[in-house]
Order: C-alpha cells, then structure tokens, then sequence
C-alpha cells in the first residue's frame, strides 16, 4: 500500500469531497484555492502525486483527477465546497441565442486576441446579436478554452460577471450581472467603436481584448456564429498564464530541454502553430458541455 503525508492527504480528501459533491474533478486551479496555495504549487503536487501512484489525470485535460487510494483510507474534508463550474452551466439556453441561425439583421465581427500573447494568439468571428452569457460561449469555443475557471467582463471599468456570482460577492459597488445584457445594447451605448476586455481563470489572469471591427447586414446563406481568421494554437488550460505558456512552448519545442518528456506527457501532442477556422466554427456552433 502507497503510504501518503498528512499534507498529501489533505490534497486527496478535498479532491474526494469534490468528485463526491458535483460528480467531477476539481480544476487545479480550485484545488489551489482550497489548500490556500499558488497554482504552480498546486500543479506541483498533483506531479507528486501522480508519481506515488496516488492519483492519474488524463494529458491534457483539466478535470481528470481519479484517485487511486480506497476512500477508507482518505481523510474527511470537512470545509465548504464551492465549484466554479457548476457556476457557469447552462442546461437551458434563451431560445434566442441557441445555436446557429441564417436570419436577417444585423451581423457583429468581433476581434478576440489573447493580450500580450507573442506571437499574437487572437480569433476574428462573426455573431448575430447575442447576450454576454452567449458571448462569453463563443469566445471560450473561439479560442479553445474548456470554460473550466470563472470569468468576467471588464466594461468601462465596470466588472460583469454572471448573477450567481454577484449574489455570492454581496453585489461589489463595480461588479455587476450580466443578466439579459446583450451586445445590441453595449453598441448603442458606447457606438460601434465598441472595446472591452474579457477575463478568464483568475489564477492564470488569461486577459481577452474584445475589439467590435464592425456591424454588417447577415449574408444570404450563412449560418451564425462564424469564425473567419485566425491564428495559433489556444494554450493548454492551467499552464501558468501567458508566461508559462511561453516557458511550455519553448520546453516542447526542444527535445534536450530537462521538462521536456514531462510537458509533453501531461500536455499530448501540441502544435502552437495550429489554427483551423472551420474547426472552429463547428466548435462555436456545438458549444460549451453541460457539465
């Protein structure tokens, strides 16, 4: 029997009460914020581990934690569990904005680009009028997130962030529900010149800059939403933000490099070159799991 720290323990009860709680694995990044530690020091001891034979996580994906160790033998949590995926689950959509649509009327080409991202990582789509809830879909389809963080929308420096989310804050003097706002109403307020940010896992800090390029009349014959350009891979979820991205990028590309095998192994195959636009499009059209 795989003996385990009392630390170690703690990592497995909460991973345990989690999966028992919602029915899937926390994110590193939850993991990090129940044991009160950095998101590299959580992912550290997931590698730790993994390598006692403690648990096995799936390359590559960010819910895949299965512990190996007999419940009798794991220690009870006994703090509150709170999931931020279960937040942003959506099981019954506005009819309004479920899937793709050729109707007439008004067409937003939005830009998405992935801040301080070199080379640039961004995505150029096409969208009927949308709510932020939907927008915020569409961006994480885009770009190849797996919506498995919180989010939030920055806007004249006003922070919009799902209703669930406000009543659990109190309602922040500049935190606001996004509830019914739809990108028809931000262009009528700010005009067609329309910026803002969008921002995703707030451990990794992955910062969108949302650029409204222009409104168009709907095509004849084309289905909604739409990405029509693009470039480069999304990074992998729970990498350590545009930094760590880069160190990971740099790590696969050279086999000598000493983390090499190890990236790759908890990664799968990763072209950071990669972009495909109808790959993309049929993402954004089957949009985000339900769970």
């Amino acid at each position: 029997m795989t003996e385990f720290t009392p630390k170690q323990g703690q990592y497995l009860a909460f991973i345990h009460a989690y999966t028992e709680g919602f029915g899937f694995p926390p994110a590193e990044s939850e993991i990090a914020t129940a044991m009160k530690v950095s998101p590299p020091s959580a992912n550290q001891m997931m590698k730790t581990l993994e390598k006692k034979n403690l648990i096995r996580r799936k390359p590559g994906e960010s819910r895949s934690i299965e512990i190996l160790v007999s419940p009798d033998l794991i220690p009870k949590w006994k703090k509150r569990l709170v999931s931020t995926r279960k937040v942003w689950v959506q099981t019954n959509p506005p009819a309004s904005d479920a899937g793709p649509s050729n109707a007439k009327g008004p067409v937003y080409q939005i830009k998405i680009s992935l801040k301080d991202s070199h080379p640039p990582i961004w995505r150029r789509v096409q969208t009927q009028d949308v709510t932020l809830e939907k927008l915020h879909e569409l961006i994480q389809t885009a770009m190849g997130w797996t919506d498995s963080h919180l989010h939030q929308f920055l806007i004249d420096g006003v922070r919009y962030t799902h209703p669930r989310i406000v009543e659990m804050d109190g309602g922040d003097l500049d935190e606001r529900s996004y509830a019914g706002l739809r990108v028809s109403d931000l262009v009528a307020e700010y005009g067609t010149k329309l910026r803002f940010d969008y921002e995703y896992d707030f451990g990794d800090g992955w910062e969108h800059s949302i650029v409204l390029e222009k409104v168009i009349e709907a095509e004849a014959r084309v289905k909604y939403p739409r990405c029509i350009d693009g470039d480069r891979a999304c990074p992998p979820e729970d990498v350590g933000g545009v930094w760590g991205f880069a160190d990971f990028v740099e790590a696969i590309a050279d086999p000598n490099h000493p983390e090499h095998e190890e990236l790759l192994e908890w990664s799968g195959p990763f072209d950071p070159a990669a972009f495909d636009a109808d790959q993309t499009t049929k993402r954004m059209r089957a949009g985000l799991p339900t769970c």
